[in-house]
């Protein structure tokens, strides 16, 4: 069976020091605003003092400051809070990937690195570094090229704003820099945008996609001819990959 894996443990502390770092900037806002206050409260300059002016800028610009501050440590704090530890998609995708591929593949989920940022999975084995956007979302969507379009309920179509080809594309590039830095830039990376749900609810049109673009139930069928078509890596540099991309 398929190694299916998330790095949790990385995306846990990285929320945890967010939310300290929220705690700190929140500390700085509260001090300069405290500071402000005071300086109204307890005016060491009197208004016709040749740099009351400059006295005056000063103290209310504190207090802008520091309500500035407070309120983005507030959205840092959210932020904190709502970090994803695990894609719903990428589990559902690598729930039913398990199964059908054997141990030798490595499913990683959210994976989170400041070289790299954020990707929601990557599957790692001979054949090579697969970068994945999974996606849940239902309708009726267009793909040429790098473009998307999705069907309105009045039959129009409309530009996407998300557009998951570009995303993954993004991904895989930095990731291949990523790997480059390691003096693995030889290790092939292909990128796919993957729906985990069902024909019935996603209704997908291609027409010579930049990246393929698949349905879960069809993921090994669907990029046959192009990831699974040989391998090309030895099992040593597989797992160096998987440790970099994991750990």
């Amino acid at each position: 069976m398929m190694q299916n894996v998330a790095p949790s443990q990385r995306l846990n502390k990285r929320s945890r020091d967010f939310l300290l770092s929220a705690a700190l900037v929140f500390l700085c806002g509260a001090a300069l605003a405290v500071a402000g206050i005071g300086l109204h409260v307890l005016s060491l300059v009197v208004p016709y003092n040749r740099g009351y002016d400059i006295y005056d800028f000063t103290r209310k610009a504190l207090i802008l400051l520091g309500m500035g501050l407070a309120l983005v440590a507030i959205i840092m704090a959210l932020r904190a809070v709502t970090w994803k530890t695990d894609h719903p998609g990428a589990r559902q995708l690598g729930q039913l990937l398990t199964p059908q591929l054997d141990q030798r593949f490595v499913f990683i989920r959210n994976i989170s690195r400041r070289a790299l940022g954020y990707v929601d999975a990557a599957l790692v084995s001979k054949h090579g570094v697969l970068v994945l956007r999974v996606t849940r979302r239902k309708g009726q969507f267009f793909n040429e090229g790098g473009q998307w379009l999705r069907r309105r309920r009045n039959g129009n179509w409309r530009l996407m704003r998300w557009n998951p080809t570009r995303e993954v594309v993004g991904d895989a590039k930095r990731i291949k820099r990523f790997l480059r830095d390691f003096e693995l830039a030889d290790v092939p990376v292909f990128a796919a945008v993957v729906f985990v749900r069902e024909a019935s609810d996603v209704q997908l049109e291609l027409r010579r996609p930049a990246v393929p673009v698949v349905y879960a139930g069809e993921f090994i069928d669907g990029l046959r001819e192009s990831y699974f078509a040989e391998k090309r890596l030895d099992a040593a540099t597989v797992q160096e990959v998987v440790n970099l991309l994991f750990h």
